[in-house]
């Protein structure tokens, strides 16, 4: 009769480190003036993000704060301007398309 040790148990342990706060995304530059006057002050755009669980924050320049949220697939909404740039933060989607569909002028 053979008789053999018993397997060995090996139990890791990691040190606790504390959670990594979540990266901000690069903003993308989008120079809006091919399509909308400068003297606009408010665009309704039409943003189809892929993959559609993602989400797009649309700001003016400055504003980085106040800007539109974009989810799923296809959404609609207005973004203020301040000038002919906008940026893009897209959170969990890999590339964007607009759509610009009206804008607003000062009366």
């Amino acid at each position: 009769m053979d008789m053999q040790p018993p397997p060995a148990f090996v139990q890791l342990a990691q040190a606790e480190a504390p959670p990594e706060a979540p990266v901000d995304p690069a903003p993308i530059k989008v120079d809006v003036s091919k399509y909308i006057p400068e003297s606009a002050r408010a665009v309704t755009m039409i943003v189809t993000l892929t993959p559609p669980t993602g989400q797009a924050v649309i700001y003016p320049a400055g504003h980085e704060n106040e800007g539109t949220l974009f989810k799923g697939a296809r959404s609609i909404d207005e973004v203020k301007l301040d000038g002919p740039i906008i940026y893009v933060k897209l959170y969990g989607a890999t590339s964007f398309d607009i759509q610009y569909t009206n804008y607003r002028q000062p009366d």
